[in-house]
């Protein structure tokens, strides 16, 4: 098995297209969905090794659980838990 090559990316700083981003989760995922998704992607931190490539990985992962979590609002987020038992 070989390793492919890793190019090295810039800190995320938000998506290409934000808007049509922040369009297609609207446009495809439900807000009960979208509160799954945050809450499963809250124990990402759990998972640091301190490679440069788990810390991109990780901070990949906050940026996008911090973005949906902006799309829905803390109040709804925790509101939606309840509701879907997480």
């Amino acid at each position: 098995m070989t390793k492919r090559k890793r190019k090295q990316h810039e800190p995320m700083s938000g998506a290409v297209d934000q808007t049509a981003f922040e369009n297609a989760i609207r446009d495809n995922l439900s807000p009960e969905g979208v509160a799954a998704l945050i809450a499963l992607l809250q124990i990402a931190d759990n998972y640091r090794n301190g490679s440069p490539e788990n810390e991109r990985a990780i901070n990949q992962v906050n940026w996008f659980r911090e973005t949906l979590l902006d799309m829905i609002g803390v109040e709804e987020f925790n509101d939606l838990i309840n509701e879907i038992g997480l």
